[in-house]
């Protein structure tokens, strides 16, 4: 399940949360994030699991979020025998989160 935001404050950091589970064990979670322009590649950032909500994190960068572009994100998730998915599942929805970046008050 991925906590979903649909905006965020240029120059602010973007905090993204999921909550991800597998039988087998979770070996990685991986949040990949880019401007919503098709000229860059998704920059990929580890996400750390906290121990007391059990759910994934992982931080966007402010000085990565700009009025001028919004933003695109998708979680990919590994169990421990190797087998992955992606939040969104592309079987059921878009397949990554928009985040709309306005200027700062």
């Amino acid at each position: 399940m991925l906590e979903r935001v649909s905006s965020a404050i240029p120059g602010k950091d973007l905090h993204i949360h999921a909550l991800v589970s597998d039988p087998s064990g979770i070996k990685q979670v991986r949040l990949r994030y880019r401007h919503l322009t098709q000229f860059e590649d998704y920059l990929v950032a580890e996400m750390q699991m906290d121990p007391v909500s059990g759910t994934y994190r992982a931080t966007i960068p402010g000085d990565f979020i700009v009025p001028e572009w919004d933003l695109m994100y998708f979680v990919e998730a590994i169990d421990s025998l190797g087998n992955g998915c992606l939040i969104p599942d592309l079987d059921r929805e878009m397949p990554y989160v928009i985040v709309e970046t306005g200027k700062e008050d």
